[in-house]
């Protein structure tokens, strides 16, 4: 039996279904765009183990697992949910969702099976994106949801593994060094001896002071090594704030949210994505950009990209702590 839905929920559902479609895959391929325009830098790291996604990567396998998930029956106009413990997978899941024509509807990380249950129900979700350590609770709230799909990031009981959605789609990462200095988390595209990228990098106009709004992402450059924890609060705002660091063309560096300290430290951070009235030592408020727990406003999704130029990689260091 399915799960009574709240007032409340069905307004977020509402506000999710009137701001998706066409805003939305114009944001994707507008990220997308600024892939192609980024060379081989960092788009994305896992904190955690220094694994690195960068731009060529990260555009291949939006676009591979948005068409995985249209072979598997997500048709333009669903809506598909999004339940992943870090801050990387959820830039990637969203993307390839709203790349195939639906809406990503995200859920935050630490939610438990009744409200996962109620999120997917409000959001009329039929599939769903976990992680595998979150997949059992994904799982008992999927079981009490219309979701007919569960797609996990690794192996868990009962899944399909998102790299089945990949196919011959997905290309392997381009001029990756073949081995980093000790104790350095390998950068794929960037000379380990000058640590300086190897190809252009990209200036880009996104900067949203201009919105005047807290939290917002203002003074974002592609400079940036943007430190975030895991999916947090409204997922609208947190969506809207992953949507900035990816548009200005600035590095995620995904951590939980422990572990946020140590990674501006470790990658030389200069914002960072977290709950409200978190401390971030190094960083100044304007800096810190709080998760609201309603919906956030969406960045536009056009704009010029002003000239290319190179630009220098922030000192890399030694991997953060294993999870525990």
């Amino acid at each position: 039996m399915e799960r009574g839905v709240s007032i409340g929920e069905r307004t977020e559902a509402d506000s999710l279904r009137q701001s998706a479609g066409p805003q939305d895959r114009a944001l994707t391929e507008r990220i997308l765009e600024i892939a192609g325009e980024a060379g081989y830098r960092a788009a994305l790291i896992d904190g955690t183990d220094g694994s690195v996604t960068g731009w060529p990567l990260f555009a291949s396998t939006v676009r591979a697992a948005a068409a995985g998930l249209a072979r598997r029956g997500l048709a333009e106009g669903d809506t598909a949910a999004v339940f992943v413990q870090d801050a990387a997978s959820a830039a990637i899941a969203i993307n390839a969702i709203r790349a195939a024509g639906a809406r990503a509807c995200l859920i935050r990380s630490d939610a438990g099976p009744a409200e996962i249950a109620d999120r997917l129900n409000a959001c009329g979700a039929r599939v769903l994106i976990t992680s595998a350590p979150l997949a059992g609770r994904a799982a008992e709230g999927a079981d009490r949801s219309r979701v007919r799909q569960v797609i996990a990031f690794g192996e868990a009981e009962g899944t399909t593994p998102f790299s089945s959605l990949l196919g011959a789609g997905r290309h392997s990462q381009p001029d990756e060094p073949a081995a980093a200095e000790p104790g350095v988390a390998s950068r794929p595209g960037f000379t380990h001896e000058s640590g300086r990228p190897e190809g252009n990098g990209l200036a880009h106009e996104r900067d949203l002071a201009d919105s005047g709004e807290p939290g917002s992402g203002r003074g974002l450059t592609y400079r940036d090594m943007v430190v975030a924890c895991p999916p947090y609060g409204g997922g609208q705002a947190y969506t809207a704030l992953l949507d900035v660091t990816l548009l200005t063309g600035a590095t995620l560096v995904a951590v939980p949210l422990r572990l946020v300290p140590a990674a501006i430290r470790a990658y030389k951070g200069s914002a960072a994505i977290v709950p409200p009235g978190t401390a971030v030592p190094g960083l100044t408020p304007d800096r810190i950009f709080p998760v609201a727990l309603s919906a956030g406003r969406r960045p536009p999704a056009t704009g010029p990209l002003a000239a290319r130029r190179r630009w220098p990689l922030p000192a890399a260091a030694g991997r953060l702590p294993e999870r525990a």
